[in-house]
């Protein structure tokens, strides 16, 4: 099992309506790529100062399935179109589980 962790930060002129549209955006995900095992994202609690602004957490069976999932069209549409013009920073961390 792969646990894929993504952090996110926007661009400072980001609006809410554009947040909303990258939660709307990840939610469609899972209809299209079934080798999603589970899906969790939303932003940030603010419970902590300095943290990432949207966190995505996934499971995939495998890391080909994971690959699958990063190089799928529905994935990369959704980057170009929906959250790259916004994105400041982006990190990522895999674990294997």
């Amino acid at each position: 099992m792969i646990k894929h962790i993504v952090l996110l930060t926007w661009k400072p002129e980001t609006t809410k309506t554009e947040i909303d549209a990258v939660s709307q955006g990840l939610a469609r995900l899972p209809e299209d790529i079934p080798e999603i095992v589970s899906y969790h994202f939303g932003p940030d609690a603010k419970l902590y100062r300095g943290n990432a602004d949207y966190a995505l957490v996934a499971e995939f069976h495998s890391e080909a399935d994971l690959k699958t999932y990063v190089t799928h069209p529905s994935h990369q549409r959704f980057m170009k179109e929906v959250a790259s013009p916004i994105l400041d920073t982006f990190q990522s961390v895999q674990i294997e589980l």
